[in-house]
């Protein structure tokens, strides 16, 4: 009798511990823990288990219907990732980070039984924002809700700008103005405006006549947001040469260029001369004395609007669009051209591509000393180049890729990381170019096939699927909270998108918006 009391006091005392607590369930044969996700049961091929009041669930099966990614990046370090969601994680370490800085101490830690990974539920819910709910009666955990939805985006300080480009060609694709999410941008650069006989043109009458009014519309809706028209690109700096070259060249071009922003309703000019000097296509004119005379440009272009401000009685921006090679600033007059511009593009990505043959990192965060390239073509070493010419930091805005580029039958070493390689795989838009939205749709991230590796030197990730040997080098959420990181930790004036067409579902968008709050 006096044994049956003990063991009745200490039955009571677990009963109102787990009161106070809210412990999950311990499981034991036929009554085993059932675990639901928005009503629909979660299937484990290992079954959840209760260790010290905390219960243990098989991590993929349960991330998955929750459409959040886990990837290891060391033997024990892994992370879980969805689009606005980043937790890092340790086996045995109640000590994660949350979207990349913010510490927190977990109730109990990741435990790895042979080679399957068990995550502790409720902790895990808990920094993904789901609800969960016990009911005794089916012995079953409710969980609802949707990962790192708790958080909203929300349009960003003006301590960084957002600019992102839309190009006219996106109205062909289907993806228009009004789908912008322009709450989310501080600017938009409508590419592109084209020269003809020294002076700036429409690119595409038709979709210009579209766009245009369009574009007013959006920012009578969003009265913070700004647009400028920018004027060259890659097809059309064939004649920069020429116009750079003589003071009534020079004046020439500046006034018909304001007069096109003014006419069209723009709040600036985004000058893209690719490029000055040297590179750009094989058409383009080229001369030495381009170092100087894009100066003579910019200076010229800045007085016009300068002008046209005071006519007018607001404030005219003027941009460049940057190349993210160091020739580039060899090739120009960086501190005088900085004088001129209110801020600089920077365009670092394309650091790689299928111009190359051997597979390699579009937009990589930092150099890998794995590469055998062995070359500083990083995101870091450009910004280096150009603070060391004297550009002050808030007037670099940071280009970020929202697509990828691709090659196939690339070796297996490494996961297909700079491998030899031959081709490129087939494209939506472009053989060799993959926007993000596009590898959402065609379910390439993580699915048919492919597998995502992550880069922690670069901070970039990869897709390998090696069937085919087929490598795509693109940006993800987690690349994208490591370079908003990069753009606070420099102090950099903001983030720059080419281009949101690629973006089409807002997932890189959003990331980067609620990063650089």
């Amino acid at each position: 009798m006096k044994s049956y009391t003990i063991r009745l006091r200490i039955i009571l005392l677990f009963i109102i511990a787990g009161l106070a607590t809210i412990p999950m369930p311990s499981s034991h044969a036929g009554n085993e823990i059932k675990v639901t996700y928005n009503k629909n049961r979660i299937e484990f091929q290992k079954q959840p288990f209760a260790k010290n009041g905390t219960t243990f669930v098989e991590t993929r099966p349960f991330l998955k219907p929750l459409g959040v990614r886990v990837d290891w990046v060391t033997k024990t370090k892994f992370k879980l990732t969805k689009a606005d969601l980043v937790i890092d994680m340790q086996v045995n370490s109640k000590t994660a980070y949350l979207n990349n800085n913010k510490l927190v101490t977990l109730a109990a830690a990741p435990l790895l039984d042979g080679s399957t990974l068990f995550l502790p539920l409720r902790p895990v819910a808990s920094l993904m924002g789901l609800n969960l709910n016990w009911t005794t009666t089916s012995n079953t955990i409710e969980i609802t809700g949707q990962p790192g939805n708790n958080v909203t985006p929300t349009p960003p300080t003006n301590s960084y700008k957002v600019v992102a480009y839309y190009p006219h060609w996106a109205t062909y694709q289907n993806f228009k103005v009004s789908q912008i999410a322009a709450s989310n941008l501080t600017h938009i650069n409508y590419a592109f405006a084209n020269v003809k006989e020294g002076v700036v043109v429409n690119g595409d009458y038709w979709a210009d006549q579209v766009n245009f009014p369009q574009l007013k519309q959006l920012k009578q809706a969003n009265p913070k947001l700004k647009t400028l028209i920018s004027i060259g690109g890659w097809t059309w700096s064939g004649q920069f040469s020429d116009i750079a070259l003589t003071d009534d060249a020079r004046k020439r071009f500046a006034v018909s260029a304001v007069q096109f922003m003014r006419n069209n309703g723009f709040d600036g000019i985004d000058l893209d001369w690719e490029y000055p000097v040297a590179g750009g296509l094989a058409t383009n004119r080229a001369r030495a004395v381009d170092k100087t005379n894009f100066t003579l440009l910019l200076q010229t272009l800045r007085q016009k609007l300068n002008d046209a401000q005071t006519q007018d009685g607001k404030t005219y921006l003027l941009t460049i669009a940057a190349g993210a090679f160091p020739a580039y600033v060899t090739n120009t007059e960086m501190p005088k051209v900085a004088a001129s511009v209110d801020w600089i593009n920077l365009m670092t990505y394309d650091y790689h591509g299928n111009w190359e043959n051997r597979s390699n990192h579009n937009a990589p965060l930092y150099a890998d000393s794995a590469d055998p390239n062995n070359a500083k073509s990083s995101i870091n070493d450009t910004v280096a180049t150009y603070l060391n010419a004297k550009v002050p930091a808030n007037k670099l805005v940071l280009g970020i890729p929202m697509y990828g580029r691709s090659w196939t039958s690339c070796g297996e070493t490494n996961q297909g990381l700079y491998q030899a390689c031959k081709g490129v795989a087939p494209g939506v838009i472009a053989d060799g170019i993959h926007e993000y939205g596009n590898l959402e749709k065609q379910g390439w991230i993580n699915g048919n096939g492919f597998v995502r590796y992550w880069n922690e030197s670069a901070k970039v990730p990869w897709l390998y699927k090696k069937s085919t040997g087929t490598f795509v080098s693109y940006e993800d959420p987690e690349s994208i909270a490591y370079k908003a990181g990069y753009i606070k930790s420099k102090g950099l004036g903001g983030a720059m998108l080419w281009e949101l067409s690629q973006d089409f579902n807002q997932t890189l968008l959003d990331k980067l918006t609620n990063s650089l709050r």
